[in-house]
């Protein structure tokens, strides 16, 4: 019984002193406070981010930032016109936005889900809504040797620019160029019955 005893002891007291161990104080480390994510680049570090907080700065947090792309000027005069065989494919009807996904917001789909892209050959394009009345106009660009899309509109949802991957009639955008920090995926689909 004595001996029973002896070893509880033993057991508590090593247990005590491993988790004594164990514990060490939490560092803090002095962090930007978040302000706005379109200063990002002013908190004095050189992230490149659409969404930088305090919270789980530096890993993938579940915390969900919701906030509007910042407007960038993109530089659609600045790239070689696009082949006649790209012109074509652009215009060949209305593009409709079937899908879109950002880390950070898993509602930034309500931003694109009315929204049709109607582009023509002078290189301007429209935005149109759920009813096909344009909304907005701007210009676009295609890089065929990098394969990314530039958009220059006011809305900042689309206005950037895009890498892009294509199969068949169906286009995957992606925001991750030296221009576009958002990190937003969309999923564009032709809708072959509206070419003009």
């Amino acid at each position: 019984m004595k001996l029973n005893i002896l070893l509880a002891l033993i057991v508590v007291s090593l247990g005590y002193v491993t988790c004594k161990n164990l514990k060490k104080p939490a560092e803090t480390q002095a962090q930007a406070p978040y302000t706005d994510p379109n200063t990002f680049n002013n908190s004095g570090y050189e992230w490149k981010s659409a969404h930088i907080s305090d919270y789980n700065a530096d890993t993938a947090g579940i915390k969900q930032i919701k906030g509007v792309p910042r407007l960038v000027q993109v530089p659609v005069e600045k790239v070689t016109p696009p082949s006649t065989s790209r012109k074509a494919f652009m215009t060949e009807g209305d593009w409709h936005f079937v899908g879109v996904f950002q880390p950070s917001d898993s509602t930034i789909f309500q931003n694109y889900q009315d929204k049709w892209l109607r582009f023509r050959g002078d290189q301007t394009f429209d935005i149109l809504n759920a009813r096909k009345k344009v909304v907005d106009s701007g210009r676009w660009a295609f890089d065929e040797e990098n394969f990314v899309i530039y958009l220059s509109c006011r809305d900042p949802y689309i206005n950037n620019t895009w890498a892009v991957k294509e199969r068949g009639w169906v286009m995957v955008w992606r925001g991750n160029t030296d221009l576009n920090v958002t990190g937003i995926q969309a999923r564009i689909e032709c809708d072959r019955g509206t070419g003009h």
